[in-house]
């Protein structure tokens, strides 16, 4: 597997989440995994428990055409726990001039690096001979059986692999997994030369797009299988308004095209046992000690301690999350007797209308602008209604860690966060969650208010928490799902 990000190590959102619990359940299920990722300096390394060290010897690893266009990289193996005879290692690819940024992707102050086409180009290639040191050379009957790439920065394994690697790589099964179909890898023409990639790719069609190389292109015209993270978004992206130009191609490609839903990492995030909320709890004793979770959480956030229901979101400040559908309700939830809590950071325009939001209603409405893992399990813990009105949502996880720490998601009918979220009915004992009709602020309003009122029916909100947490959005199910998969294309 060839990742820009991977939980535990580095991360800016659900891309990282999904690559580390995906390929730790895996290797669970008895496959061996080597994810291959970059060592950043914002990189977090593991303890004692999963031992971590760098091989003896560097790896080359080719961006370009020229005698000099090789770099050396260096690997730092962490080995993971894994059961049922399979195997999990990470290989952090190491590299100061490359991956010795304050970012991940971009600089907080500086912007996006400008150099983001060599850096994931050089992952890639340095991801391929990563598998040849594991595994031994294709040309000599080994290599891996199947390349997993995620999202476009990952898409050049896979066009290596096809292109310049030879005629061995070419029998090597592919993947390519869209996280965000939106972000595609798109470069000028003169990056061919420049990243070592033929001219003839380009001329054909399989890399050009409106004019201009499109990695993410190539990786779904040259994998075996294309993944998307849900099967309500795989459908979605075949229509013009959600395929961001690529409906026509995703169309074409027919069954070779394949939604398989996201899970979670149940383990980490279990309110039994997670240490980041005030007090721990399972489905059975959950109310007493969300209060408590609750009352901790509107102290720390400066909210009013008030009777009323709680309404939050963690999410990236931008609109395809529905921030701003948020913020333009934000009022009339307080009018209902709520209090609103908004944690995340991104669009500053969106960051400027937040806060000015807060100061309109002091303790009613409260903002963290921060990124902060701990403080987000804590609002799964203590919110009442968890609110993500996506515009668009290819799986979406946090509406799933909200459901396993007993918060109601009130979520947009899209994406994954169709596939997760059952409407709520109260009458029949049935529903996780509320969902609106369409990301509007009209229709936001109406789902709010039919929460507001289901929060008053203490007995429907206790049944429904304990609906919600007694779900299971694990791994398992999809990682078998992928399993069969790569058992298919290997035979």
């Amino acid at each position: 597997m060839i990742s820009s990000e991977v939980e535990p190590f580095a991360r800016t959102g659900g891309l990282g989440d999904v690559v580390g619990g995906l390929s730790l359940a895996l290797a669970q299920l008895g496959a061996d995994v080597v994810v291959v990722t970059p060592l950043y300096r914002v990189t977090k390394l593991p303890g004692v428990s999963s031992p971590a060290s760098f091989w003896h010897e560097p790896l080359t690893a080719r961006v370009g055409w020229g005698p000099s266009d090789v770099r050396q990289v260096g690997v730092l193996e962490v080995r993971g726990k894994a059961g049922a005879g399979g195997s999990h290692r990470v290989c952090l690819i190491a590299n100061d001039e490359l991956f010795g940024n304050r970012g991940i992707y971009d600089d907080p102050v500086g912007g996006t690096y400008n150099d983001n086409d060599v850096r994931f180009v050089t992952l890639s290639r340095a991801a391929l001979a990563v598998a040849e040191r594991v595994w031994g050379s294709p040309e000599d009957g080994g290599g891996p059986d199947i390349i997993h790439a995620h999202d476009w920065h990952a898409a050049p394994a896979i066009i290596s692999a096809q292109t310049t690697m030879g005629e061995a790589w070419k029998s090597i099964a592919s993947v390519f997994t869209i996280h965000n179909l939106a972000f595609q890898g798109v470069l000028g023409f003169g990056a061919l030369d420049r990243l070592q990639i033929p001219r003839a790719a380009f001329y054909d069609g399989t890399l050009a797009h409106e004019g201009n190389v499109n990695l993410m292109k190539g990786a779904l015209l040259f994998s075996d299988r294309v993944t998307t993270v849900s099967p309500t978004y795989a459908r979605e992206i075949l229509s013009r308004q959600e395929g961001w130009g690529f409906d026509g191609i995703l169309r074409s490609i027919g069954p070779k095209l394949v939604g398989i839903l996201n899970g979670i990492d149940a383990e980490s995030f279990d309110p039994r046992t997670d240490q980041a909320i005030t007090r721990q709890y399972g489905p059975d004793d959950a109310v007493s000690a969300r209060q408590a979770c609750k009352d901790a959480l509107v102290a720390e956030t400066g909210l009013d301690a008030a009777e009323g229901p709680l309404f939050a979101s963690v999410a990236r400040l931008t609109e395809q999350k529905g921030v701003d559908l948020i913020l333009e309700i934000a009022p009339a939830l307080v009018e209902g007797g709520a209090r609103l809590l908004v944690v995340g950071e991104g669009d500053r325009r969106l960051e400027g209308w937040l806060r000015d939001v807060c100061a309109r209603f002091p303790g009613r409405i409260a903002s963290r602008i921060t990124f902060d893992p701990p403080l987000a399990r804590r609002v799964y813990s203590g919110a009442d209604f968890f609110l993500m009105p996506s515009r668009y949502e290819p799986c979406g996880l946090t509406q799933m860690y909200a459901m396993r720490y007993g918060a109601i998601p009130l979520v947009t009918g899209v994406g994954g966060l169709f596939d997760t979220v059952t409407r709520m009915d109260a009458a029949h004992g049935v529903g996780t969650g509320f969902v609106a009709a369409a990301p509007t602020m009209t229709d936001l309003l109406l789902a709010c208010e039919d929460a507001l009122t289901f929060y008053r029916d203490t007995g429907s909100r206790i049944s429904a928490i304990h609906r919600a947490m007694s779900r299971d959005d694990s791994w398992k199910a999809s990682a078998a799902t992928y399993l069969r998969l790569f058992d298919a294309l290997v035979a």
